[in-house]
């Protein structure tokens, strides 16, 4: 049921208020409040106060800076329904190609150019966010109330805050690099500290004479113990004459 709708109807019928007045008094003068939250890490959670005439695109910014991200990946909205199952996409902007994409749907409306009043059906209307295809962060906003607004609040904004954020690009979010994606950002390393190539294709040469020297290392350690072995075979102090007896004229 769309308390919202009724109320309007309601008070059109008492004040002689044709609906679209009605409905830009409301959008005006009231705002939504809704809680945000990581789907998998519910302890960290934002609540947002919006405004019933701004768009989901106004939504995703509020959300990127509340959670501290660089805002600069796809993202999409969707509205879902009481049990948070899906019913319609709302992109942040319009793919190049399905390729790569969330859904695949090119046809989906974009955030700019829809308002959150018009997805608003419910009075917990349950949207969900999706952000970065690739690693899918994802969040669920749940409308819990709506408040008149204020004069001096700048809409929209972070009403509250609970939990630190997590880190958007950890390590453990993602694959590890394999050898070209490695060798490229040494590439972008080095140059930025004045180096302007890899010396890639001295690669093998380079591996060669490692190889040698270590080769000739192990050799010189053999050759010294062997030394060692020699020496120890030298009798130093003599005790190998004991053998051969001792000169009586050599105790005096």
């Amino acid at each position: 049921m769309n308390y919202s709708k009724i109320h309007r109807k309601i008070l059109s019928r008492i004040f002689f208020i044709d609906k679209q007045t009605l409905r830009t008094i409301f959008a005006f003068y009231m705002v939504y409040r809704f809680k945000v939250w990581f789907d998998d890490m519910d302890d960290i959670v934002r609540w947002i106060e919006i405004k019933p005439s701004h768009t989901f695109m106004d939504f995703n910014n509020i959300i990127q800076e509340a959670i501290g991200f660089d805002n600069k990946e796809a993202a999409s909205f969707f509205v879902s329904d009481d049990r948070w199952r899906k019913i319609s996409e709302i992109k942040k902007e319009k793919p190049a190609r399905s390729e790569g994409d969330l859904t695949g749907n090119l046809d989906a409306p974009l955030m700019a150019n829809i308002k959150i009043r018009t997805c608003v059906n419910d009075p917990h209307q349950h949207f969900i966010y999706i952000f970065d295809y690739n690693v899918q962060w994802t969040l669920t906003c749940e409308l819990i109330s709506i408040e008149a607004s204020t004069d001096k609040q700048i809409y929209p904004w972070i009403y509250r805050t609970e939990g630190k954020p997590p880190r958007q690009y950890n390590d453990s979010k993602f694959k590890m690099l394999d050898n070209n994606e490695f060798d490229a950002l040494a590439e972008k390393i080095l140059a930025a500290k004045g180096i302007k190539s890899l010396l890639v294709e001295y690669e093998e040469e380079l591996i060669a004479a490692v190889d040698d020297e270590d080769l000739n290392d192990d050799l010189g350690d053999e050759e010294g113990d062997d030394a060692e072995g020699d020496d120890a075979d030298h009798d130093e102090f003599g005790f190998n004459d004991l053998s051969n007896g001792i000169d009586a004229d050599d105790l005096k």
